[in-house]
């Protein structure tokens, strides 16, 4: 078993914070990876909060599993804390793939910034300088503009060339 893999901790509903506390307080590597949601708090005001990628799931080192405090700390799930198969064998991640959601991580790839209603505009070409709204999430790769051009044109485009008006 490779000591860089890592292993998949579950946590109490909504304790993944305090368990990720918990386990950097107990000196266990741990690893939580978040996304980026933007709530509106009144017209034009926005706050952007960070939530767990994989809710009730935390990432520790395969050799720290066992550890006695990970299973003292709080917030940890006391029954079968550790994702593993029928036979007792913990589900593993190389250390590559970790890294790579690291990377995505680090990079917003998985954040949910921009929502239906927003107003955008492209950030080059030809309607680079068009205030647009946006008429579909950013879930999917492509997103649809309601631009003032024409009375009211739609405009079909990649989601990557938007930006905040």
């Amino acid at each position: 078993m490779a000591r860089s893999d890592w292993a998949a901790l579950q946590t109490d509903p909504a304790q993944e914070y305090v368990a990720h506390t918990e386990l950097l307080r107990f000196d266990v590597e741990v690893y939580l990876p978040q996304l980026r949601r933007r709530h509106h708090i009144k017209a034009g005001q926005y706050v952007v909060r960070h939530y767990p990628l994989f809710p009730r799931y935390l990432l520790v080192r395969i050799g720290d599993v066992h550890r006695p405090s990970v299973r003292l700390a709080r917030g940890v799930c006391r029954y079968r804390p550790v994702l593993a198969d029928d036979d007792g064998r913990p589900w593993r991640a190389p250390d590559k793939v970790i890294n790579t959601i690291r990377d995505i991580e680090r990079r917003g790839g998985f954040d949910e910034i921009l929502h239906k209603g927003d107003s955008v505009t492209v950030a080059y070409g030809v309607l680079a300088t068009v205030r647009s709204v946006l008429t579909s999430d950013t879930a999917t790769r492509t997103v649809e503009l309601l631009t003032p051009l024409f009375g009211g044109a739609k405009a079909t485009i990649n989601a990557s060339k938007i930006v905040h008006a």
